[in-house]
């Protein structure tokens, strides 16, 4: 059995970490080269925090992933014997309680204290330290003998060349510039000469040099994304000390570097050439934060991207993909009693949505496409189809006039001409009718929605005529 640490064991050798930590930042700084081969490393570890990262590379320079000991296990692969792990830091967070006037660890106070503290009688807080703990990297394992592959277990996109890659890419930033209320304006407001891009911090907005190549686009873009969150104007009246313009332009070029590295995209052109005069006479925690700041918002580049490109995925597959082999598929995922079991509507919904909620959509999609053989090439007006009523396709209108108030869920597909298949459910005490869910949910467009609630009105208006019409009849047949 091994000997348990005594306290100053543990501390000294938090310490040690510690140090270690801090030579291998500076190192960075000698010379450009050390510092790309950094930002390289940077990228493959963006889910670790910036310290973590640092010290993985100290201890196991070239690392391409790694993992705990359980964490290796559930994917189906052994630490190999003998191998030592690399230290890393463990968050451990401590709760304190207020006893005697003195703030005591929780678990070392009475019971009273303690209950005291759960019904919040008694002051608490929490204190946030550190233990050491172990990863093991992907080569002291044995998953390549048994096949599996890093993409596999860690999700991560590698970038083929294709130009329809590059798209989904250039996609992937608008959608981020986007969620962080960039504005991409369409050219430079001036004159920008040969400069590739620019960013406006009283507009909070990027323009890109209409000379720029497709490729250039790309990292340009990254690289003024990279100004937009480091330094727009909120960022710069935060901070204790203004950067000056070389520190700003060095760490947007190190986003840039890593986002494009990670993703594949030539960085021969990356001038790191700020280095020498950022460095001089610059303390080791100016360094540890500027390496910080570019591993937060590289890592939220990353993950962003990443998340778009898995989704694009998924989408094309799901393309190639017919009704019956989604279902088939869902069917194997669901297990063999979900097939076996005589389920309704409201159950298999419920189902779906309780274990893959996610595919939800994609379930009533397949089943209404195969349910109706529905052959979209034909679509030409807006149809919706209402799941367990009995019926096909009919004109959006008229199904959505259908009385829901006697079901007990009211699942729904529409389709619509040159567009993908919109499908939803509701319960019909709180929601009134599809429409009402489309709105309510934002599930398409408001000018497709104001459409699709212009055919719901033909029809109230063409029923009302009817009625009307059989109103006036009646009344002439009692005055003959």
């Amino acid at each position: 059995m091994a000997k348990m640490k005594t306290n100053e064991e543990r501390k000294a050798e938090l310490e040690a970490l510690t140090e270690q930590m801090g030579k291998q930042i500076d190192s960075y700084f000698e010379s450009p080269e050390k510092i790309r081969e950094h930002l390289q490393f940077l990228g493959k570890f963006h889910q670790y925090s910036m310290r973590n990262a640092v010290l993985i590379e100290s201890q196991f320079p070239g690392a391409v992933a790694v993992g705990s000991y359980p964490f290796w296990e559930k994917q189906g692969a052994q630490v190999q014997k003998g191998e030592r792990g690399i230290k890393v830091f463990v968050p451990n967070p401590v709760t304190y309680a207020l006893h005697k006037d003195e703030w005591v660890p929780l678990s070392k106070t009475p019971k009273p204290i303690k209950e005291g503290v759960k019904q919040g009688r008694i002051p608490s807080r929490k204190m946030m330290y550190f233990k050491i703990g172990h990863v093991f990297e992907y080569t002291q394992t044995d998953a390549r003998e048994k096949g599996i592959e890093v993409s596999n277990i860690f999700k991560r996109y590698h970038r083929d060349g294709g130009l329809e890659n590059e798209q989904d890419i250039r996609d992937a930033l608008t959608t981020l510039a986007d969620a962080r209320n960039v504005t991409l304006l369409e050219e430079p407001l001036d004159e920008i000469g040969t400069a590739k891009g620019c960013y406006y911090p009283e507009l909070h907005a990027i323009a890109l040099n209409p000379r720029n190549t497709s490729i250039e686009d790309i990292s340009v873009l990254i690289h003024e994304l990279a100004h937009a969150e480091l330094h727009n104007q909120e960022r710069n009246f935060e901070r204790d000390k203004p950067l000056t313009a070389p520190e700003k332009e060095f760490q947007a070029e190190m986003v840039a570097y890593v986002v494009s590295h990670q993703l594949g995209f030539p960085t021969d052109d990356f001038s790191l050439s700020y280095l020498a005069g950022w460095t001089k006479d610059k303390e080791l925690l100016d360094k540890e934060q500027l390496l910080q700041e570019v591993h937060q918002t590289s890592a939220g580049f990353l993950e962003h991207i990443e998340s778009h490109l898995e989704k694009v995925n998924t989408l094309q597959k799901e393309k190639k993909q017919s009704p019956l082999e989604y279902l088939e598929q869902l069917d194997r995922r669901m297990g063999i009693g979900w097939k076996q079991a005589n389920l309704n509507l409201f159950e298999r919904v419920h189902a779906v949505k309780r274990v893959f909620p996610e595919d939800i959509e994609n379930y009533l999609n397949a089943k209404a496409t195969l349910e109706t053989n529905l052959k979209m090439d034909r679509v030409d007006e807006p149809l919706m189809y209402i799941h367990g009523m009995g019926l096909g396709f009919q004109q959006f209108g008229i199904a959505n006039n259908h009385d829901f108030s006697e079901d007990q869920l009211v699942a729904y597909t529409i389709a619509l001409p040159n567009q993908p298949l919109v499908s939803g459910h509701f319960d019909p005490e709180r929601t009134v009718h599809p429409l009402h869910d489309l709105e309510k949910n934002n599930k398409v467009e408001k000018p497709l929605l104001k459409s699709l609630e212009n055919h719901w009105h033909e029809v109230l208006v063409e029923k009302e005529k009817k009625t009307l019409s059989r109103t006036v009849i009646l009344n002439i047949e009692r005055l003959i």
